[in-house]
């Protein structure tokens, strides 16, 4: 498995209130596989593709890159992206 996520959450704080961009994403992504991302408007695409990129983290949930769980990879490995091969 490439990319796989598990219950993914991201809440964002707007002024006084918490607005949930994603709800309990899974998702799972095998080497040689295409993936397309649709939705309207504020669905949650970006927010999603910047958490999947390891721009963004999310609020809960778990996030594989590579059957390695990107929380626990260090800022040098998430920058240099080792665990990520062509595919």
């Amino acid at each position: 498995m490439i990319i796989e996520t598990q219950n993914l959450v991201k809440t964002f704080q707007v002024g006084s209130e918490e607005v949930q961009a994603l709800k309990g994403i899974n998702l799972s992504v095998n080497k040689g596989e295409f993936l397309s991302i649709m939705g309207p408007s504020g669905s949650g695409k970006t927010t999603l593709m910047n958490i999947i990129g390891c721009l963004d983290t999310p609020s809960s949930g778990k996030y594989y890159l590579n059957n390695k769980l990107v929380n626990e990879l260090d800022d040098d490995e998430l920058v240099r992206s080792p665990t990520i091969k062509p595919i």
